[in-house]
């Protein structure tokens, strides 16, 4: 850990929590230990300039981001040596948690803010993460003819319909795009579901999950084109 991370190194162990890994079933080794408090390290160093999670989540940094973060893994999975596309990457949420457990995994982050981008880029230099690479723009200025993904990813783009339509021709013909609970999540569940023929998109799984016992009725949505 570099020395500017230092001074962030004992709030970011308060933080972590390892009892809540083991509860959803992962015992990190001793690496992915110290790439778990350096990655806390970066959120809080850069949060306040780079916005990467609202400033009253920084006590529940861990719960609230980290662990949620991991959900994809867990409740759906990955299959070895996939390519996975993260829209609107933010602060590494989804992605970087997931590639700290799963390094057979390559990354694309997209991101068009130029400042969280510079972050996702000290993320990859400090975690010294190979496999994982930065895109600074948006999502739909990626070539789908030079690059399409196993999985594409996201934690906060708008809608189900708009992630959805993103995502979906930049997928490989069996990939599966994975989200979260929106704000109108009900609402727009019935519309995928009543537009699945028109706009080739179907709801293969919901899941339902906690973080904690903490923050309830939480979800992690699965689709996929029709085939």
């Amino acid at each position: 850990m570099n020395k500017a991370l230092k001074p962030f190194l004992n709030r970011a162990k308060a933080c972590y929590e390892l009892k809540e890994l083991e509860r959803l079933g992962l015992t990190p080794d001793l690496d992915q230990r110290e790439l778990i408090l350096a990655y806390t390290c970066l959120i809080l160093k850069n949060n306040e300039a780079a916005g990467l999670v609202p400033k009253n989540d920084e006590g529940i940094l861990f719960l609230r981001h980290f662990c949620d973060s991991l959900q994809p893994l867990l409740l759906f999975g990955f299959k070895k040596n996939a390519t996975i596309l993260d829209i609107g990457a933010g602060g590494g949420f989804p992605s970087i948690p997931i590639r700290i457990f799963r390094p057979d995994l390559t990354f694309v982050l997209a991101e068009s803010n130029r400042q969280r981008a510079s972050f996702l880029k000290e993320v990859k230099k400090e975690l010294n993460f190979e496999n994982l690479s930065i895109f600074n723009g948006k999502a739909e200025k990626l070539d789908p003819q030079e690059k399409r993904f196993d999985y594409v990813l996201s934690r906060g783009v708008g809608s189900l319909q708009k992630f959805s339509q993103l995502a979906k021709p930049l997928l490989v013909p069996d990939g599966h795009m994975y989200t979260f609970k929106t704000k109108q999540f009900a609402s727009e569940l019935d519309f995928i579901t009543a537009n699945k023929e028109k706009d080739g998109i179907k709801i293969s799984e919901i899941a339902e999950y906690d973080l904690g016992n903490q923050i309830m009725g939480l979800n992690l949505v699965s689709l996929e084109v029709l085939g």
